[in-house]
């Protein structure tokens, strides 16, 4: 059997339309990495934004027990829950508020940061896929 003859133009074509394929696939490769990255980041911030939340119940739990633990050693002792003891007891509540907010604050900005990396990553994703479909195309014409 004869091998048949391929022209120049024919194997440059077949090459083109190769290469365009491989520009294709690695536009929809990397826009699927940016997709699962954007997910990952989002899922972590929402975890430690959950974690924050949590330390900051149990920071507010402590204020409670803390306060309820000296108003019995005042009466106790046989103090009445006046003036200065009034004071100290409003005092150590509005610490454990204080703080317990600060956790919140704390995990609602890892929580945003990890939001705007995740919708960065979806960008990158998109864009590398959008630039690999236009080399594809360049290739073709």
């Amino acid at each position: 059997m004869a091998a048949t003859p391929t022209t120049p133009a024919a194997t440059r074509s077949f090459g083109r339309t190769l290469g365009s394929g491989a520009y294709i696939f690695s536009g929809i490769t990397s826009f699927a990495q940016g997709m699962e990255s954007a997910s990952l980041l989002t899922e972590q911030g929402e975890l430690s934004r959950d974690d924050y939340y949590r330390q900051a119940e149990l920071v507010l739990d402590q204020g409670y027990r803390t306060r309820a633990k000296q108003t019995m050693e005042y009466i106790g002792g046989g103090v009445e829950i006046m003036g200065t003891p009034q004071l100290v007891l409003k005092e150590t509540l509005s610490k454990a508020k204080a703080q317990s907010e600060s956790y919140q604050v704390t995990g609602d900005n890892v929580y945003n940061l990890a939001r705007r990396k995740a919708k960065q990553a979806k960008n990158e994703g998109m864009s590398s896929l959008v630039s690999d479909v236009l080399i594809a195309g360049a290739l073709l014409i």
